[in-house]
């Protein structure tokens, strides 16, 4: 049993909804039936607020948000609460690469998924279901990029493999659990950066990551800051991830801290970041943002990030995001600019 697996993904993280998926624009595989549904321009957030279902392995307790140690031909206990899914319906699980929840246009996260390794699940007259997923002995989707367990440079942005629950008669994705696979690596923490403007004795000092440190397309090597790659912090739209907080001479400032989302471009993307770079490109989160004192400040500078992920954080100051450890970076605090 993993330890501090209750205080790493409690209950409610399910209500945070970190992945923006619309999954399944054409799903034609079950049973021969070919299903056929236009995917809307827009992603949209998958929600926690009616769905309240649990995963486990052998190794993972019961839990809403995640499963660890997941080997390839292993078996995934589901359970849902009364309620949860749509009545005595047919469910489709599957499992997607991280790449689904960041893809640009959205109705190409099916090109992320495998659908070859799809299980069927009945709903009961309340809505709960209980039942078991085979986690594909060898992950393979049309997307040559599409990986799980994910890459290194996939990782190092944040992302994770998830399992889906998928309602075949409106073909909407109902609820989902971040797969982490045993001996996969793990993100490298970020860098932090900051320049330090003085008026009138109010200090602004702008954060970003360090040069050269966190690359468009993201690397093997890449220090970014991962811990909301399909969000972004901070996001309202997803049961509130918060913003970034700054530690400035023992005080707690957010500012104006910000971490874009990650994003991976293909042909015909709607992103704004994936004008100038080539498909196939997975673009890195940034951290940018200020905060204001009119207090002086220590020989350092401490900025931490929310972690919605299952992955470990390296954090100091109270959770963001409750029960999991944030992410941090420090640098030592810089000279003035007048």
């Amino acid at each position: 049993m993993h330890r501090g697996i209750a205080r790493l993904i409690p209950t409610k993280r399910r209500q945070v909804a970190r992945k923006a998926f619309l999954l399944l624009g054409a799903f034609g595989l079950v049973g021969g039936l070919a299903v056929a549904q236009a995917a809307p321009s827009l992603a949209t957030p998958l929600s926690g607020s009616t769905s309240s279902c649990s995963y486990s392995n052998a190794t993972t307790p019961s839990n809403s948000a995640a499963v660890l140690d997941v080997t390839p031909g292993s078996t995934i206990a589901i359970s849902c609460a009364a309620g949860s899914l749509p009545a005595s319906s047919t469910m489709v699980i599957v499992e997607a690469s991280g790449l689904a929840g960041i893809v640009s246009p959205s109705g190409d996260e099916i090109s992320d998924i495998d659908l070859g390794a799809f299980a069927l699940a009945s709903t009961g007259a309340d809505g709960s279901l209980t039942d078991t997923f085979t986690v594909p002995a060898a992950f393979s989707a049309s997307d040559t990029n599409a990986a799980c367990p994910p890459t290194q440079a996939q990782i190092n942005v944040g992302l994770t493999c998830d399992l889906v629950l998928i309602s075949l008669s409106g073909l909407t994705p109902e609820n989902e659990a971040m797969l982490v696979y045993q001996g996969q690596g793990h993100p490298n923490r970020p860098t932090l950066r900051a320049s330090v403007s003085i008026h009138r004795g109010l200090k602004t000092i702008t954060f970003s990551d360090a040069p050269g440190a966190c690359p468009t397309p993201a690397t093997a090597t890449s220090h970014c800051w991962w811990g909301a790659a399909t969000t972004g912090s901070p996001n309202s739209s997803f049961s509130g991830i918060p913003a970034p907080e700054a530690l400035v001479n023992w005080r707690r400032l957010s500012g104006t801290l910000a971490v874009s989302p990650a994003v991976y471009c293909q042909s015909g993307a709607t992103a704004a970041v994936c004008a100038d770079v080539p498909v196939g490109t997975v673009v890195s989160p940034a951290l940018s943002g200020s905060v204001t004192t009119r207090r002086g400040f220590g020989s350092f500078l401490l900025v931490e990030e929310p972690n919605a992920t299952p992955y470990r954080g390296n954090g100091f100051l109270p959770d963001l995001i409750s029960g999991t450890r944030n992410v941090s970076a420090i640098t030592f605090a810089p000279f003035f600019h007048h």
